[in-house]
């Protein structure tokens, strides 16, 4: 199933409501899924852990809010590098998503890097 991405109004609705709430770290996503499931599988009265739940929830929510933004900048960067119908070399289009706030770290090209290399190398054997 493909998602639908939520539009720039609909961030703003959800962002209002969470009211300055911090974005989840990432180990918090994972603790809150991991409890939740538990739950569920138990069968369970959620009364008490739902009272535990809900307020790490709203913390996912925010990350899910701030997650969805990061994509909907770098892909209107995109569309609108690709609607200039120019070859922009890829130092270009990486600046362009840097100077929208949703660049890439050097590790992430790093690794992307050492990805490519190691095809490179599985295609010459």
């Amino acid at each position: 199933m493909r998602i639908t991405l939520m539009t720039h109004d609909e961030r703003a609705v959800v962002a209002a409501r969470l009211d300055g709430q911090n974005p989840a770290a990432a180990e918090l996503v994972d603790a809150t899924v991991a409890a939740a499931a538990g739950v569920t599988r138990s069968g369970y009265s959620v009364t008490a852990v739902g009272r535990l739940l809900a307020a790490d929830m709203l913390a996912v929510a925010a990350r899910l809010v701030e997650v969805e933004q990061l994509l909907a900048t770098t892909r209107e960067t995109l569309a609108r590098l690709a609607a200039d119908c120019d070859d922009y070399p890829m130092s270009d289009v990486l600046y362009e998503l840097e100077r929208a706030g949703a660049g890439l770290r050097r590790a992430e090209l790093d690794h992307a890097e050492h990805v490519l290399d190691a095809v490179g190398r599985a295609g010459a054997f």
